[in-house]
């Protein structure tokens, strides 16, 4: 093999690092129910998609093939790609963090919740919202979003680019805000609902202290909670879908 191709395929591995390290964390792609040779195989698919219209603008020989200096620069892809995954996965975070909040508020929460995306298990509520916006995710065909995004890094981080910390915790602050501000207008239904039925209920109880209220009202506010679904569903849905499509856009 002659040294050029040897650059070639050192481009390509470079490439691969940040595309695999975005893949490996971003919601959706990195589902321990998809098989690790499977999710492979996907970033190594993307790699070959990409990469040829990344060297058109790139010579191969300004790659430093000094072992520190390679270092350095998977390193730093691997970052910048784990980076735009960990921006992905906090707006699912928000997510689960004010369904977790919703599920407590109509009393839908045990230790034997199912599993989504995690190890660690959630309450029923969260787990469904959570488990149908990545089904969401797929089919409104976002996770081509994802893969534009990354490819599009690449005209403000171009290969050996170091990505700045502030810039980083900027982006990861503003995630977080925009995402908690979308995840709990989501949730905002079910907590409120939770709020006044648990105000009105300890009211009942304080006019008619005899009866045993909480026995009443636990299956009652539960069963309103679960009911009150179907009707924001569709509304959840839309919100969301249009805010990730949005600050994918802007990412």
């Amino acid at each position: 093999m002659t040294l050029p191709d040897e650059r070639i395929l050192l481009v390509g591995f470079v490439v691969f690092c940040r595309i695999g390290a975005c893949m490996a964390i971003a919601p959706g792609f990195s589902s321990p129910r998809i098989p690790p040779r499977v999710r492979l195989f996907a970033a190594l698919g993307v790699t070959i998609t990409v990469a040829p219209s990344l060297l058109e603008g790139l010579s191969p020989a300004s790659i430093d093939q000094s072992a520190a200096r390679l270092a350095i620069l998977i390193v730093g892809e691997c970052g910048i790609g784990a980076t735009m995954g960990l921006l992905g996965r906090l707006v699912f975070a928000s997510l689960e963090t004010t369904f977790t909040a919703a599920s407590m508020a109509i009393g839908l929460s045990s230790a034997f919740a199912p599993r989504v995306d995690e190890s660690e298990t959630m309450p029923e509520l969260a787990a469904f919202v959570v488990f149908g916006m990545t089904t969401l995710f797929f089919v409104a065909e976002l996770h081509w979003e994802v893969i534009r995004a990354v490819f599009d890094s690449y005209a403000a981080l171009p290969l050996g680019a170091i990505l700045s910390p502030e810039v980083a915790l900027e982006k990861v602050a503003s995630t977080l805000s925009a995402g908690l501000a979308m995840a709990f207008r989501l949730a905002a239904p079910f907590l409120a609902f939770g709020i006044v039925a648990t105000f009105s209920f300890a009211l009942l109880n304080k006019i008619t202290p005899q009866v045993a209220i909480y026995f009443v009202a636990t299956p009652a506010v539960m069963l309103s909670g679960i009911a009150l679904l179907p009707f924001v569903w569709p509304d959840m849905a839309t919100i969301f879908i249009a805010f990730f499509s949005d600050w994918l856009r802007g990412l």
